[in-house]
């Protein structure tokens, strides 16, 4: 039942909120339309919308164990030709900038081989050096969602940023 939500929700709104095929970038504004694409998907974007994380530290807060978490980063920004695809099989990645716009790519998993940095099953992240077939520009008040089937290269442009990737179980 999960499964088929999921990918109704994602043909009807990733057209409009993205040039991909699974992926998806939107307002926070209207992060509503996206509540039912996983169980926990509510909590952790009322979470973000509530909350003021200008003045926090970096580092991870915990919602609920390693089942629900937020890990604000603070980082410099690479170079596109630098930064690989990543791709996680446990977790879905909501990722918010907050200092700058930041470039991410995009590539779905099934259109990529083997993974060039194998899959780590601990730290639920394998990596492709190749460049994403698809990169866009999110900005402060917007958010993407990267499902397991999105290897996605985040933290792309100049300068430092901060962000909240937020990490939902499967």
């Amino acid at each position: 039942m999960f499964l088929e939500n999921k990918y109704v929700c994602l043909q009807q709104f990733s057209i409009t909120f993205s040039k991909s095929k699974n992926m998806i970038i939107a307002d926070l504004s209207a992060c509503h339309r996206y509540f039912g694409l996983h169980p926990r998907m509510k909590e952790m974007l009322e979470y973000i919308l509530q909350h003021d994380f200008s003045q926090q530290e970096a580092g991870r807060i915990t919602l609920d164990g390693d089942d629900l978490f937020i890990n604000l980063d603070e980082v410099e920004l690479k170079r596109k030709e630098t930064q690989r695809l990543e791709f996680h099989k446990n977790y879905i990645d909501i990722q918010v900038p907050l200092l700058q716009d930041e470039t991410m790519g995009w590539t779905a998993l099934s259109d990529l081989g083997e993974p060039d940095i194998a899959y780590n099953p601990e730290r639920d992240c394998g990596f492709y050096t190749q460049g994403a077939k698809e990169y866009f520009r999110v900005k402060p008040g917007q958010f993407t969602i990267f499902f397991p089937e999105d290897a996605h290269a985040p933290i792309i442009g100049e300068g430092k940023q901060r962000k909240l990737v937020g990490k939902i179980r499967v």
